[in-house]
C-alpha cells in the first residue's frame, strides 16, 4: 500500500477536485462520515455518551466540524473547542456556520495562549468528563512547532482525555518524517484518509498514532496510482501475493540452495537458527559452512541441514575458510554471512574475501557488519545484490553517527546508505525500514518487543535467505522477511507473552503463517 507525504496527499486532493470535479466540501463530508462511523463504534455500550471535538481552522478542523454535525443529528451530546476563526468561504467556514446554526455548543479560542483561567478550567473539565475526545486541530500541513492554544490543548488532551481519536494524523506529528513538532497528541486511534501518511508509521511519531484506520473518501484508486511515492507498507494480501509460487511437480532443487557461514565456538546457536529459518521459509537445501563445533551443534538440533566443516584459525573463520568452500559457494543461490561468527582481524579478512568474490546474492548480518565497518568501502566491490540487516548500534558503527541521531530519522539514514553503497538496507527498529538503492522503501508495521531478544535477528536473516533461494529478488525477500518475522513475533507473544518468547519460537510461527497465506 502506498504511503504518502503531506504534499503528495494535497496533490491527490487537488487532482480529485480539478481533474475529476469532486467538490472539496464533498471530500470533507465523506471524511466526516468515516469519522462518525468510528466514533459510534467507540461509544457503543456507553450510556448517554459525550464527545468533545477540538478543531482548528484548516481542513483538519473542517473534518471535525462536519463530524460534529453528524454526531449531533444522531442525538450524541457533542461539544466543540474551536481555535481561531476560519477564513470566509473555505470549507471549514461553511461547516462552522452550520454547527453554529444547529446549536452545537462551541468554546471558541484565539490562536495565541488561552490566558483566561475560567476558560482553561472549563476546557479541562470538558476533556475530563467527555467519553471520547476527537483531535482535529492540526493535520498534514504542519511544518512548524506546535505553539499557543494548540500546544495548551495538546498537553491538556494528553493529560486528561479518557480516549483520543485523531483525524488524519495526530496534531504535532510531521506528516513526512514522523518528527514530533515540540509536542504531539497521544492518540489511541487515528483515522486517516485515502492513503496513509508517512508520519503515522515513522518513529517517533508512530508512538502517537495508536491503531491506524485507512478510510476511503471517494478519491479513485486510479488517481492514487498516478502518484509516484517512495514509501509503502505491506498488507496481508499484498504480502501473500508476493510469496514465491511453489510448483506441484517439484524437487528440492526447484526451491534453491543457501550456503550459511555462521556461528562460532561461543555462539553455535546463531548458525542453527539461521539454517532452520531458511528451511522454514521454504528453501530446498541448506548447507552450513561452519566450524567443527558449530557443525556438531547443528547436527544435534537440525537433521536436515548439510554441514561442511571449514578450516579454522584459533577457533575462528579466516581467509582459508572461504577458499575451502568454493564448491559450496558455486552451488548456492544465496549466501548468508555473519550471525555469531565473532570478530577479529582474520574474521574481517574472511568476510571481505567473500564480499569481493561471491557472484550470488548475499545476506550480511551481525558480525559480518562489524567486519564491513572496518572498511566500509568493501561494499563497493560487491559482485551481486546484497542486503545488510543492521540494528541501530551496528548502523552507528557503519556510518559514524550516534544511535540517537539514527533513531531520530531511520528513513533518511537507511535510504541514504542504500543509495551510496548500492545495497538493500534493512535498518531494524520497532518499525523496520527496508530501503532500496533506487530510493524506494518499505516501513514494516509488524512485530512487537517480543523480538527484542538474542537470536531473533538470526531467524530474520534465515527467513530472508530462504525467500531469496526460492527466486525472489533481494528487495522483495527482505520486505517479506521483515513482515513475516514480525507476524511470527506477534503470534508467538499471544501464546507465550512478550516476556517469554524465544528465538526458536519464531520458527514454527513463521512457517505456519507463511503456509496459511494463499499463493
Amino acid at each position: 500500500m502506498k504511503v504518502v507525504s503531506g504534499k503528495q496527499m494535497r496533490q491527490l486532493e487537488q487532482a480529485a477536485i480539478e481533474e475529476l470535479g469532486i467538490p472539496s466540501v464533498l471530500l470533507m463530508e465523506n471524511a466526516a462520515i468515516c469519522l462518525a462511523k468510528h466514533c459510534f463504534r467507540l461509544i457503543d455500550g456507553i450510556k448517554a455518551p459525550k464527545i468533545l471535538i477540538a478543531a482548528g481552522a484548516g481542513n483538519n478542523g473542517g473534518d471535525g466540524l462536519a463530524l460534529a454535525r453528524h454526531l449531533h443529528i444522531k442525538g450524541i451530546e457533542t461539544k466543540l473547542i474551536f481555535i481561531e476563526s476560519a477564513s470566509a468561504g473555505c470549507d471549514a467556514a461553511v461547516n462552522l456556520a452550520i454547527v453554529k446554526k444547529i446549536g452545537i455548543p462551541i468554546q471558541q479560542c484565539a490562536k495565541n495562549l488561552i490566558q483566561n483561567a475560567g476558560i482553561l478550567y472549563e476546557i479541562e473539565n470538558d476533556i475530563k468528563t467527555h467519553d471520547l475526545t476527537v483531535d482535529a486541530m492540526l493535520g498534514t500541513g504542519l511544518d512548524r512547532n506546535v505553539d499557543g492554544s494548540y500546544k495548551q490543548l495538546t498537553e491538556m488532551i494528553n493529560r486528561y482525555a479518557k480516549y483520543v481519536l485523531s483525524v488524519d494524523i495526530p496534531t504535532g506529528i510531521h506528516s513526512d518524517t514522523g518528527q514530533i513538532m515540540d509536542c504531539a497528541v497521544q492518540a489511541d486511534e487515528t483515522v486517516t484518509f485515502c492513503s496513509p501518511k508517512i508520519g503515522l508509521y515513522a518513529y517517533p511519531g508512530a508512538v502517537c498514532s495508536g491503531k491506524i484506520h485507512v478510510e476511503d473518501i471517494s478519491i479513485p484508486h486510479s488517481l492514487i496510482d498516478t502518484i509516484d511515492t517512495e514509501a509503502e507498507i505491506l498488507t496481508d494480501k499484498e504480502a501473500a501475493d508476493l510469496l514465491p509460487v511453489r510448483a506441484l511437480r517439484s524437487n528440492k532443487s526447484c526451491f534453491g540452495t543457501a550456503a550459511v557461514f555462521a556461528g562460532s565456538n561461543e555462539m553455535p546457536g546463531a548458525a542453527a537458527l539461521a539454517c532452520s529459518a531458511s528451511y522454514k521459509a521454504g528453501a530446498g537445501l541448506i548447507c552450513a559452512c561452519v566450524l567443527s563445533r558449530v557443525a556438531d551443534a547443528i547436527n544435534h538440533w537440525q537433521r536436515e541441514v548439510i554441514t561442511h566443516n571449514v578450516p579454522e584459525k584459533n577457533g575462528m573463520y579466516f581467509k582459508g575458510s572461504a577458499d575451502a568452500s568454493g564448491e559450496e559457494i558455486r552451488r548456492a543461490d544465496v549466501i548468508v554471512i555473519g550471525p555469531g561468527i565473532g570478530r577479529g582481524k582474520d574474521v574481517t579478512e574472511f568476510v571481505h574475501e567473500l564480499i569481493k568474490t561471491v557472484h550470488v546474492p548475499l545476506v550480511l548480518d551481525a558480525d559480518a557488519l562489524f567486519a564491513v565497518s572496518e572498511d566500509i568501502t568493501i561494499l563497493k566491490q560487491l559482485k551481486a545484490p546484497c542486503v545488510i540487516t543492521p540494528h541501530p548500534g551496528e548502523m552507528s558503527r557503519l556510518i559514524g553517527l550516534p544511535v540517537s541521531e539514527i533513531l531520530s530519522n531511520t528513513i533518511d539514514v537507511a535510504v541514504r546508505f542504500a543509495k551510496e553503497f548500492n545495497v538493500i538496507t534493512l535498518l531494524k527498529d520497532a518499525h523496520t525500514i527496508i530501503a532500496n538503492p533506487n530510493g524506494k522503501y518499505y516501513i514494516n508495521t509488524t512485530g512487537n518487543n517480543a523480538l527484542s531478544k538474542a537470536g531473533t535477528g538470526d531467524v530474520l536473516t534465515g527467513i530472508i535467505a530462504g525467500l531469496i533461494a526460492q527466486g525472489l529478488d533481494v528487495f522483495t525477500a527482505s520486505v517479506l522477511g521483515a513482515y513475516y518475522h514480525g507476524k511470527a513475533g506477534e503470534a508467538a507473544a499471544l501464546k507465550k507473552s512478550c516476556y517469554g518468547v524465544m528465538a526458536e519460537d519464531l520458527l514454527e510461527e513463521a512457517a505456519r503463517i507463511i503456509n496459511n497465506n494463499p499463493e
